[in-house]
């Protein structure tokens, strides 16, 4: 026990996946882990944390090299020795053996342990000389002993495997795939954990430890729910100036006007974005965001039909008010204000961001040009929306252990939240008035707090 909190060893043979598992268990991208064979030289710990607080720690260690040597040893002198200190003998004897600094790693981290998952390529046949020594130090180790059977390729040779772990009582077996580290895969892990044959306060240790992660994994949601709100809301409610000294403003000023409070809008979902793979533990696996090219009339698709803003635009006002908003006006981003022009644009600096032919308002005066969002363009919120579910689906499918980029599609229709994905009625009518109100800036508090809650709700419902 370290850190007052349950340690693992993941042992197993080079490029069996065990980095992967642990990088998929501790929601972490920043865990190595490579194709190379060979990569883990030396046992790395690595701890999960949650709230500040250290809950369990990994081992992710080497594959052995010396098991035969280590077996010999264990017979030679295991009754000159209590139990495991045999182990500590033979790290004694060939600590200064470079041979067997990866063997020594190994049974160091083994004995600073709780529980040892030995992770096993079932993609490979079974070898007896090469890993039935293996065997034999587990069941000499008397520990807690989890068996992850991972299929790497094609190739799957499970019965062979299992076969052979049974010879060597060894029972406790439960396959995985660690590139598919969707929230069911990594609890079952833990759920799995949770079968080794261990003692009543390691069993209290590891029922803590899979309640921890469940917890984990809805805060997770939550704090994505609050942060796609707000961004939402920081985005309705931008404005941008540009100031000039001519005495009126011609095409060119009003087309850079334009282009600052794109710019504008496309930082604010960026730096959004970025936080919400941060939650979520994503560092360093790239997220490839091809919808940069996507051209207004694809990004309107996935808005409302003009038909169906009608039909809810008639009722709705901000909330709070008595005040409906026109449905003429909602399919031809009418503007209120005598001076003011709707405008076709994009938002954000490429076409990738657009929300609508009519999204935003300016109006000129003092020698300024202020741009902002039109209240009483709807399709902007339903966009968004849906921008940041995709999103956040993306990440959550994706997993820690897969270092491909994760690719959002060019398309949207090949999104998982396409144009065929409607939101339900009463969302829609919700959604709407949300967005009249956070534009007008009524009761923003109490809107985005309920917006927040209809993501939340979204999200149990259609990503986890």
């Amino acid at each position: 026990m370290k850190n007052n909190a349950p340690t693992f060893a993941f042992i197993g043979k080079p490029n069996n996946g065990k980095s992967s598992m642990i990088s998929a268990l501790t929601f972490d991208d920043r865990i190595e882990v490579s194709k190379s064979v060979g990569t883990t030289t030396k046992a790395l710990q690595y701890s999960y944390f949650y709230n500040q607080k250290i809950v369990c720690n990994f081992f992710d260690t080497p594959g052995f090299e010396q098991a035969k040597k280590i077996v010999s040893f264990i017979k030679e002198h295991k009754n000159e020795y209590f139990g495991n200190a045999v182990l500590d003998a033979f790290v004694s004897q060939y600590s200064d053996d470079p041979r067997m600094h990866k063997d020594i790693e190994i049974i160091r981290a083994v004995r600073e342990s709780d529980f040892i998952v030995f992770v096993i390529d079932v993609s490979q046949h079974y070898n007896q000389n090469v890993i039935g020594y293996e065997f034999e130090i587990l069941n000499f180790l008397k520990k807690p002993i989890l068996i992850l059977l991972n299929k790497i390729q094609e190739q799957d040779y499970t019965l062979e495997w299992r076969e052979a772990l049974h010879r060597y009582n060894l029972t406790n077996i439960h396959p995985i795939n660690p590139l598919n580290s969707s929230y069911e895969n990594i609890d079952s892990i833990y759920k799995n954990l949770y079968t080794v044959d261990a003692t009543l306060q390691q069993k209290q240790f590891l029922d803590q430890l899979l309640h921890l992660h469940r917890v984990h994994y809805q805060e997770k949601k939550i704090a994505s729910a609050k942060e796609i709100a707000s961004m939402i809301v920081a985005i309705l409610q931008y404005e941008s100036t540009l100031k000039f000294k001519d005495k009126d403003a011609d095409d060119a000023l009003k087309e850079k006007a334009l282009k600052q409070y794109q710019n504008g809008i496309y930082a604010l979902e960026k730096k959004s974005k970025q936080k919400i793979e941060n939650i979520w533990g994503y560092y360093q696996i790239k997220v490839l965001d091809e919808r940069a090219e996507i051209d207004a009339k694809q990004s309107i698709n996935l808005g409302l039909t003009k038909k169906r803003l009608a039909l809810i635009g008639a009722g709705v006002g901000a909330i709070g008010s008595g005040a409906a908003v026109s449905p003429t006006a909602i399919l031809d981003g009418g503007i209120s204000t005598a001076v003011a022009a709707t405008v076709g644009g994009l938002l954000g600096a490429k076409a990738a961001y657009a929300i609508g032919d009519k999204f935003s308002s300016y109006i000129i005066s003092s020698q300024q040009i202020i741009h902002k969002m039109d209240a009483k363009n709807y399709n902007a919120t339903f966009i968004l929306l849906k921008r940041s579910l995709e999103h956040l689906y993306r990440l959550i499918k994706h997993g820690h252990a897969n270092r491909e980029a994760i690719i959002i599609p060019k398309d949207p229709e090949l999104w998982h939240f396409n144009s065929q994905w409607h939101f339900q009625k009463e969302e829609e009518k919700k959604i709407a008035a949300f967005h009249n109100s956070i534009v007008k800036d009524e009761n923003t508090k109490q809107v985005e707090e309920e917006l927040y809650t209809l993501i939340e709700r979204l999200i149990e419902r259609k990503i986890t």
